[in-house]
């Protein structure tokens, strides 16, 4: 059976499948945070994830992926790069 992820962007429904519920939780948590609103993950929509579930996945995910809230600067400068020292 496929799994599904029903999610919103620009304003329209959509829904992508999966083959693995783990699958579907990583797409899930990457669409979240690009800043989509995933409204269920599940074999079909009488049965998807509550929303609150989705949140408490995705706080674990976050914590796992930005482990001390540290992301990236724009263009891929780290947060914790030692500063250039002036010449």
């Amino acid at each position: 059976m496929m799994w599904h992820v029903q999610y919103r962007q620009d304003a329209a429904d959509r829904l992508a499948t999966f083959p693995t519920p783990e699958e579907a939780i990583e797409a899930a948590c990457r669409l979240i945070d690009d800043g989509h609103d995933v409204c269920g993950i599940g074999l079909e929509p009488a049965d998807s994830i509550a929303k609150d579930a989705i949140a408490r996945i995705y706080a674990i995910w976050a914590r796992a992926k930005y482990p001390f809230g540290i992301r990236a600067r724009a263009g891929g400068a780290s947060l914790t790069a030692a500063p250039t020292p002036n010449a």
